[in-house]
C-alpha cells in the first residue's frame, strides 16, 4: 500500500498508525478485472468494501428484469450491502466491478471478533457506519431533491473520472434517466 492511500486511511478512518497496521493485517486485497460480480442477489454480503482503486455499481432488478444501478462508487468510498452486512440476511442487491478494481475487504466477523477483544473498535465500527450512512444519505437526498441534470453535476463533480470511463447506460441508469436524456444533458452542459 502506498504511503498517500495509508495517510489517506489514518485520516478517513481515524486510526493510530498500530491500529491502522492491526486492521490491515487482518483484512486483505483482492483485484477484480472489468464486469466482475463481487455481491449476488439471494446470498448474505458479509463483508465491507474500500475501494482502493477502481469503480463499482451496486444495482438491483426490477420486476421488468432491468438492471438498475442504485450507487456508484469509486476510489476510496466503501461498498456493500450494508443491510445484509449488519442483519445477516440475503440481499436484494448485486455488486459488480466497472473497471479492473482494486478492493480492501472487512470481513464482518473480523471486525466482531476485534471489538469483542478491544472495546476501541467499536469506535471504528461506528465510524466506518457513520461514512456508509451520510454516503446513502446523499444518495437519497439527491434522488428526492434534485432533478437529473443537478445529478450529473453532482456526480461531474463528485468523480469526473467516473464519467469518461463508465459506459453511459450504467450512468443514466443511477440518473434514473433514459441514455437518451444524459446525451441531451451532456449536450446542453458543453453547449
Amino acid at each position: 500500500m502506498n504511503a498517500a492511500l495509508r495517510d489517506y486511511l489514518l485520516q478517513v478512518l481515524q486510526l493510530p498508525a498500530s491500529r491502522l497496521d492491526t486492521l490491515l493485517a487482518l483484512s486483505h486485497t483482492v483485484t477484480y478485472g472489468k464486469h466482475t460480480r463481487i455481491g449476488t442477489p439471494g446470498k448474505v454480503f458479509d463483508r465491507l468494501g474500500y475501494i482502493l482503486q477502481g469503480a463499482v455499481r451496486t444495482f438491483y432488478i426490477n420486476e421488468e428484469g432491468q438492471e438498475i444501478s442504485y450507487l456508484l462508487q469509486v476510489d476510496r468510498d466503501f461498498f456493500g450491502d450494508y443491510e445484509s452486512y449488519i442483519t445477516g440476511q440475503v440481499s436484494d442487491l448485486a455488486i459488480e466491478t466497472l473497471l479492473q478494481t482494486e478492493v480492501l475487504f472487512f470481513e464482518r466477523r473480523t471486525i466482531e471478533r476485534l471489538i469483542q477483544e478491544d472495546p476501541y473498535w467499536m469506535g471504528f465500527a461506528k465510524r466506518v457506519s457513520d461514512l456508509v450512512f451520510l454516503d446513502a444519505k446523499r444518495r437519497f437526498n439527491e434522488l428526492l431533491f434534485h432533478n437529473p441534470e443537478q445529478r450529473y453535476r453532482n456526480l461531474l463533480e463528485r468523480s469526473p473520472e467516473l464519467l469518461f470511463k463508465i459506459p453511459q447506460k450504467y450512468i443514466s441508469s443511477y440518473l434514473g434517466i433514459t441514455p437518451q436524456s444524459l446525451s441531451r444533458i451532456r449536450k446542453r452542459l458543453i453547449n
